[in-house]
């Protein structure tokens, strides 16, 4: 079992799969589109195509559809499919599919590769598509799950920035694109790394602590993760203090019981919205935190103020 603060797609409780290039392989290529539509820009074909005119908007619809059609009747299997497939069925985890193409390529292109698309398959014509994070939300709603146990799992940068959006997990596959690195929790080069590394999973650093892990190393994020910090109730800028220590690895913050955000605390933060002030400080400290360092707990303090271990109060000083 992996323990906090570290991670592995093994410990999702489901699994959301892109379609083309993560299960069904069908060789899109989209730069005839591009050139035709958009000067060759490399936009985002699907939300570039609503600012063209009506009829130009249909006909470039009709021709992805055409497109995607045409490489779903030549589709292959990505090799690893089955085998992720099968780890996912022995465990009885539940899966979708979401994807941006459109229902009648994806049903071509699992009828060729003998593949059947799970109960929870969503596509363009199922409403908002990655990356908005509508998509993502709906599919692990459907699948009874909430978005923070899911792992989404793709192989180009709208899925990575979808799981973003959606505060998801993500594993990218099968691309090794430098300029995307920021975005996944971790990379596989082919779904049958995935595979492997699934049936002898190992503690991976997730991706808010990539970068702590980098500059002070794994035994100081597995010691400022034991530590439980107070944040005191007179604090001027509790939200700042709060996202300084889960920063720096800590796992457990405490809030005075009762204490809420006063005006003054919200005009030194930032990062949250009005509607904040005069609410708890444990939610308003919550929100962000959940936002930024989805493992961290923060809860109301039981007993006395916890004092800061000295290694962790000299950075600070």
């Amino acid at each position: 079992m992996i323990a906090a603060p570290f991670w592995h797609p093994a410990g999702a409780s489901a699994f959301l799969l892109d379609w083309d290039g993560v299960l069904a392989e069908t060789s899109l290529d989209f730069g005839p589109l591009r050139r035709r539509y958009f000067g060759g820009r490399r936009v985002p074909l699907l939300e570039a195509a609503e600012g063209l005119p009506e009829e130009e908007r249909r006909a470039f619809h009709r021709d992805v559809e055409a497109l995607e059609m045409e490489g779903a009747r030549q589709a292959t299997l990505v090799p690893g499919a089955d085998e992720l497939l099968g780890w996912l069925a022995e465990r009885g985890l539940p899966w979708a599919v979401v994807s941006r193409n459109f229902r009648g390529a994806m049903e071509e292109a699992a009828s060729r590769i003998g593949l059947v698309l799970p109960p929870v398959t969503l596509s363009r014509d199922d409403g908002p598509v990655k990356p908005a994070p509508e998509a993502l939300w709906r599919a692990s709603d459907a699948l009874g799950v909430d978005p923070s146990s899911a792992v989404f799992v793709g192989d180009f940068l709208y899925d990575l920035i979808g799981a973003r959006r959606a505060g998801m997990r993500s594993v990218l596959v099968q691309r090794a694109d430098p300029s995307w690195i920021d975005w996944p929790d971790v990379a596989f080069p082919a779904l049958t790394d995935l595979v492997d590394s699934l049936s002898d999973p190992e503690p991976l650093v997730p991706w808010e602590y990539r970068d702590l892990v980098r500059e002070r190393g794994r035994p100081w994020l597995e010691r400022a993760w034991g530590l439980s910090v107070s944040l005191a109730e007179a604090e001027a800028d509790p939200i700042g203090c709060a996202l300084e220590m889960a920063s720096l690895g800590v796992g457990r913050l405490t809030v005075p019981p009762g204490a809420t955000l006063s005006p003054l605390q919200w005009k030194a933060s930032a990062a949250l919205a009005r509607r904040w002030m005069g609410e708890p400080l444990s939610l308003a400290v919550g929100h962000l935190i959940g936002e930024r360092y989805p493992l961290v707990s923060v809860v109301e303090q039981e007993g006395g103020e916890v004092e800061i271990a000295p290694w962790l109060g000299g950075v600070l000083r």
